[in-house]
């Protein structure tokens, strides 16, 4: 069977909440210090969090949209609109032992059809300096490099930086 992107339900939070989870502490246990993985992790991937943010609260946040094969949810994803016409991908997370099967790119299209249909006229993301796989999986996809901000939960201590990318829609 083929993976199908939907929006998530409530009953979908649980494992939301592990993907997210285990794909942070997985991609950016060599990236990023402990602490700060953990403190992220603590505070956006908790399960009742997630669970209040399955709904969608248009235009900011569309709500979770998962990746979902054979009734199995297999990733996650969500974004908004920041502004009028500026849309935000907020979050990719796949369960690690399904990547490279195409799930992020179908997860990114599904939320980047979102923003469009809303309006949106470009979409913005964030990926950590020293990320190579997710710059390079966003760049494959058209987004560019603007800028680097210091990274969101980062304390001056920190020094972590995010890469802010940005793609134009047609």
């Amino acid at each position: 069977m083929t993976a199908v992107a939907r929006s998530a339900t409530s009953v979908d939070a649980t494992r939301i909440a592990e993907i997210c989870t285990t794909a942070y502490r997985v991609a950016f246990r060599e990236v990023l210090p402990a602490g700060y993985i953990d403190r992220t992790v603590g505070i956006y991937f908790g399960a009742d969090r997630v669970a209040r943010q399955v709904p969608a609260d248009p235009p900011k946040w569309f709500g979770y949209q998962v990746a979902e094969e054979d009734g199995r949810v297999l990733g996650a994803a969500g974004g908004g609109l920041t502004r009028p016409g500026v849309g935000e991908l907020h979050l990719i997370y796949l369960d690690p032992a399904e990547r490279g099967r195409g799930l992020g790119t179908l997860l990114l299209d599904r939320v980047t059809e979102q923003i469009r249909r809303a309006g949106g006229t470009e979409v913005w993301l964030s990926v950590f300096l020293g990320d190579a796989a997710g710059i390079g999986f966003y760049r494959s996809r058209g987004f560019q490099p603007v800028e680097t901000v210091q990274a969101d939960l980062s304390r001056e201590d920190d020094h972590i930086r995010s890469l802010r990318m940005r793609r134009a829609l047609d």
